[in-house]
């Protein structure tokens, strides 16, 4: 056995190499099944909330509105529009055709769900990121309205008087995040959705 080893070290160097490459491989394999399943998971938890939110804001009443609990009436409100959108052959033209009301809460979601003041003006077209401080504004954030009106004026084709800056973006995301604005954004949204509830029921 002994000059076997010596004669053909190189097999057993070969199999050692391969047994390592092999349990490489399976711990991959085991990490990608685990990260599948946690999307999974994540992907099927957020079918059954969204249907939950469904099923208590479609149709829009009052009812839905004032028995809500203030961190899902924005959202809540903002899918019952959603879902009458998808319904339409021209979504744009219907959105126009909202009340002024409708809209601002409408947007007021989309810059929630975004998440990223960056995502929000580079994804969304000129109807939504041209009234995104008008509909902070409507909520009463006209601080915050009026910080983001710089960033709003990067993307707007009519407006020479600012110009891209990534820089600008980065830091008025920091302060998005660092004072919790989404969050304030949802509950002020809330608190007028149900203090004025008569504009926004179907």
């Amino acid at each position: 056995m002994a000059e076997w080893f010596k004669q053909y070290w190189y097999l057993a160097v070969i199999f050692v190499v391969v047994c390592i490459i092999a349990s490489v491989i399976f711990y991959f394999a085991g990490k990608s099944y685990k990260s599948y399943r946690t999307s999974y998971k994540n992907q099927e938890a957020e079918i059954k909330r969204l249907t939950a939110l469904k099923e208590r804001f479609v149709p829009l009443t009052e009812k839905a509105i004032l028995e809500s609990d203030n961190s899902e009436t924005l959202e809540g409100t903002a899918l019952s529009y959603q879902l009458f959108l998808q319904k339409q052959e021209d979504m744009e033209k219907e959105f126009a055709l909202l009340s002024e009301a409708k809209r601002y809460i409408y947007i007021l979601d989309v810059f929630v769900q975004d998440n990223s003041i960056g995502e929000f003006f580079r994804e969304n077209g000129d109807i939504l990121r041209m009234e995104i401080t008008k509909a902070l504004e409507f909520i009463g954030m006209k601080e915050f309205a009026e910080k983001i009106e710089k960033i709003r004026k990067m993307f707007d084709n009519d407006d020479e008087t600012v110009s891209y800056n990534e820089s600008e973006i980065e830091k008025m995301q920091a302060f998005i995040d660092e004072n919790e604005v989404l969050t304030k954004i949802k509950l002020e949204s809330a608190e007028y959705i149900k203090g004025n509830f008569q504009l926004f029921v179907n």
